[in-house]
């Protein structure tokens, strides 16, 4: 039986199992030589409260599903013992409006909130009624909006509200769009925003209201309206006069064109939006290549390879089943391999086996690079050019790598290697840019 002080908490499924395999041969004893990994699963975060109780059938079945996966990669390992199985709990305290929260002190210094001081659980309602029916006194008092209850419609709604139930909100009140806030530090020096929701409909209806969730010590959450949302967050960017601010990444701009330009593809469109070509500009229906500085190859590259297939010691064996475990998937060594196309500078793949694998291969490779940077940080002058190279070079009228005409602003140049001095076969003609 599990006991929970908490009212809501996420839980997860961890295991660590062990997988064998069964290898060609057998030992000197007559016994199987087998192979043994170790793998690690885990399920996905779960919300465990009063209303969705703990389903252990359902982590297990989670958790076989990703042992079938990994037997249907081929590798031939089959599930031999679960070594470990873990369940972390860890408190979940899901956002959502409770009662009245007074004004922190770094935010009643801006003026650009209305908290209303309401006596129940419905601050998301006095909230929005504050938005859309604004008062220039007292506007702190739920007396203002009282009149105004029955233009809002909350049908299907219960409160306290969590921001994920907006959208249903939105529906029931087809001229409002509302853009929610929450704070990840609260203090005076260290404020960082971000969007708990953010409406599909922003700017697109007639009333378009933006709440701040306050958060307190105590796990009670507030909505207030913001009313200025420059003010709110304009000591964010050290500025001190009025700020146009994107709904959807709360970027600054200093001027409202430019926000309409940026919020055309930021707040309306989706992350990743569709652009069409025009059709009455055939130009624009054309794809080409513009990075042509990733046509020159690499002067130096490594090739590696990994051994993860680590002998047991006689000691050490461990009887799996009907066989005999003679190694383990762990790293046991590697080789590395520098390529150049300098062949002063090639050099003998190197090879390790032992302790420590990953901080050796670590150490190696850190030598190369002081070595190689050693190498690459050489300027040698350019060789004369031969008869061939200089007749190319006079005759050329486009740069080799993108095709592009040479002008009085775009002038052809020699390109050479630093290392040699030597011009580059058929790199003989580059272009400054």
């Amino acid at each position: 039986m599990i006991v929970c002080v908490f009212r809501s908490v996420r839980v997860q499924l961890i295991a660590r199992a062990t997988f064998t395999k069964d290898l060609e041969g057998v030992a000197d004893d007559g016994t199987t030589l087998v192979s043994r990994i170790t793998a690690y699963f885990h399920s996905r975060s779960t919300i465990v409260n009063e209303s969705q109780p703990l389903d252990i059938d359902e982590l297990i079945s989670y958790f076989n599903k990703r042992v079938d996966e990994f037997n249907r990669r081929g590798s031939g390992y089959i599930l031999a013992s679960i070594d470990r199985l873990t369940l972390s709990f860890v408190k979940y305290r899901p956002l959502g409006d409770s009662s009245y929260i007074p004004t922190p002190a770094w935010l009643r210094t801006k003026r650009c909130v209305v908290n209303v001081q309401n006596d129940d659980e419905h601050c998301f309602v006095w909230a929005v009624l504050s938005a859309l029916f604004p008062v220039e006194r007292h506007s702190y008092r739920t007396n203002h909006y009282v009149q105004y209850e029955d233009r809002v419609d909350v049908t299907g709604l219960t409160f306290p509200l969590p921001p994920n139930k907006i959208s249903v909100f939105e529906n029931n009140n087809p001229s409002t769009a509302v853009h929610c806030l929450s704070y990840d530090q609260p203090d005076q020096d260290t404020k960082s925003f971000v969007v708990t929701y953010l409406s599909p409909e922003a700017q697109k209806r007639e009333h378009t209201i933006t709440l701040l969730l306050l958060d307190s010590d105590d796990n009670r959450r507030h909505y207030v309206w913001v009313k200025n949302l420059s003010a709110l967050i304009s000591d964010r960017d050290n500025v001190h006069h009025k700020l146009h601010v994107c709904l959807s990444c709360l970027q600054v701009f200093t001027s409202a064109s430019v926000l309409n330009e940026h919020s055309r593809c930021c707040l309306i469109h989706k992350p990743q939006q569709t652009k069409f070509p025009d059709e009455n500009d055939p130009e624009s229906c054309k794809l080409s290549f513009r990075s042509h500085h990733f046509e020159f190859p690499f002067t130096f590259y490594f090739v590696a390879d990994f051994n993860f297939l680590k002998p047991v010691v006689d000691g050490d064996q461990q009887q799996s089943g009907a066989g005999r475990v003679i190694n383990v998937h762990e790293p046991s060594g590697f080789c590395l391999h520098r390529v150049s196309s300098f062949s002063d500078y090639q050099t003998s793949p190197y090879t390790y086996s032992g302790v420590n694998v990953i901080d050796a291969l670590y150490d190696h490779v850190l030598r190369e690079a002081r070595s190689i940077s050693d190498i690459l940080s050489r300027n040698v002058q350019m060789c004369p050019l031969d008869d061939h190279q200089q007749s190319s070079f006079d005759a050329a009228v486009t740069c080799h790598n993108c095709n592009t005409k040479f002008t009085g602003y775009n002038p052809k140049t020699r390109h050479h290697c630093h290392v040699t001095g030597n011009c580059f076969r058929h790199v003989t003609i580059a272009i400054w840019h």
